[in-house]
């Protein structure tokens, strides 16, 4: 049971990591980099890309991350239904559901404005950038709480 519980929590840890790391990462990194050495609209192309891919590895850390916690909290924290499990479970299905979300509804219309050179993409833009802040930060207290 000691290690079927280790291999549960790097799955967590290792799931919270890809979803707070690649945040940092784009947000903070990639895009104002892209946005400052390439033309505005080689950058959004670029971008496109970074953010599809992104969303592929977002998706499985998002399942990963549902998953281990599910287990986690069912199988290993059964009996100690304290207010931090409750708490870190609860805050899951909000990462969960946020990110599930962008990818599947956000992520498409804001691809879709672009092309097509929408009035709305900005207010989408703003509102993915929101989505991933939230997402960042429920993470880490997700993590405090791990």
């Amino acid at each position: 049971m000691a290690l079927f519980n280790t291999l549960i929590n790097f799955l967590k840890l290792s799931s919270l990591v890809v979803i707070i790391g690649s945040t940092i990462t784009i947000g903070a990194i990639v895009a104002p980099i892209v946005f400052k050495s390439l033309v505005r609209e080689e950058a959004g192309k670029l971008m496109i890309d970074v953010f599809g891919r992104y969303d592929a590895w977002l998706n499985i850390a998002v399942i990963v991350l549902l998953i281990s916690s599910l287990l986690k909290f069912f199988l290993l924290d059964k009996m100690l239904l304290s207010p931090q499990s409750l708490i870190s479970l609860a805050l899951v299905l909000i990462i969960v559901s946020i990110s599930f979300y962008s990818i599947y509804v956000l992520s498409p219309q804001i691809l879709t404005a672009y092309e097509t050179h929408a009035e709305n993409f900005q207010s989408l833009h703003v509102l993915s950038e929101k989505i991933h802040k939230m997402n960042f930060l429920l993470g880490l207290i997700v993590l405090i709480f791990t």
